[in-house]
């Protein structure tokens, strides 16, 4: 019987990461063999570490901007650069290094919340974008009821984008919860059968510029309006996405009257 005190939780979690030396993961193996607790508690580990690497294990890859460089962050505040706007700064890192890496591709860094809406928007868009007989709950052909259910949901007149000039039909929507809220998707198609999806969630926010990021083969391109944040996703190219965006962007978002 392996004695259970010998194991730290420290052990566990280096386990999980693949980090103990042999002899050590052979005596944590030990343990779980006779624990269904601890095999539970690795299983749930390894099930959160899936989950968030699928939300935001991309932006692991991305490069940290110069300007948010820790030397160049102390060197700034060494020559005056004023204690708010360092403050502003750091916090800018922090959020980077907490997610693994830099989204936004040299623009203003996102926050939590936005990071969180980008991760949510890439889920759904790969967990739906798949599926054949059910990808949407209503089709494109009931695009009134669509709008209208949508924006009792929202509580938010939701216009939804017209992108057929753009070659892109409307597939149809569905409701979807989301931190704190719930999230419209709206899925749009090509003759050729490219698929790009609409998230759209309620927002109390200022209005944003459009931030683009791009990783294992999908691009997402985020934005908010007055009372919406939007991420249009897609495996297409940058150009491409940016034009569909452009073309969403103004229908979306009306003065609530519902």
């Amino acid at each position: 019987m392996n004695d259970r005190n010998t194991i730290s939780e420290a052990d566990l979690n280096a386990y999980v990461d693949g980090e103990l030396a042999p002899a050590r993961r052979a005596a944590v193996e030990a343990l779980l063999a006779d624990s269904p607790r601890d095999r539970e508690r690795i299983a749930a580990w390894r099930e959160q570490g899936a989950t968030l690497a699928a939300l935001y294990g991309h932006v692991a890859d991305e490069a940290m901007p110069a300007r948010l460089s820790p030397h160049r962050l102390a060197a700034e505040r060494r020559g005056g650069f004023g204690r708010l706007a360092v403050a502003a700064a750091a916090v800018a890192l922090v959020l980077a290094g907490g997610a693994g890496g830099w989204i936004g591709r040299g623009l203003v860094a996102p926050d939590a919340a936005e990071t969180t809406l980008i991760g949510e928007a890439e889920a759904a868009h790969v967990l739906y974008t798949p599926e054949v007989l059910h990808p949407v709950e209503v089709s494109g052909a009931e695009g009134a009821h669509l709008a209208k259910w949508l924006s009792r949901r929202l509580d938010r007149t939701l216009i939804i984008p017209d992108l057929a000039p753009e070659g892109f039909s409307l597939v149809g929507g569905r409701l979807l919860p989301a931190a704190g809220s719930a999230a419209a998707l709206l899925m749009y198609e090509s003759d050729d059968g490219a698929r790009i999806t609409l998230y759209v969630v309620p927002s109390a926010g200022e209005e944003t510029a459009m931030r683009v990021s791009s990783a294992d083969g999908l691009t997402a391109v985020s934005w908010h309006a007055e009372t919406l944040g939007c991420v249009l996703v897609g495996a297409l190219p940058r150009e491409t996405l940016l034009r569909l965006a452009k073309a969403s962007y103004g229908s979306l978002d009306q003065a609530p009257d519902i």
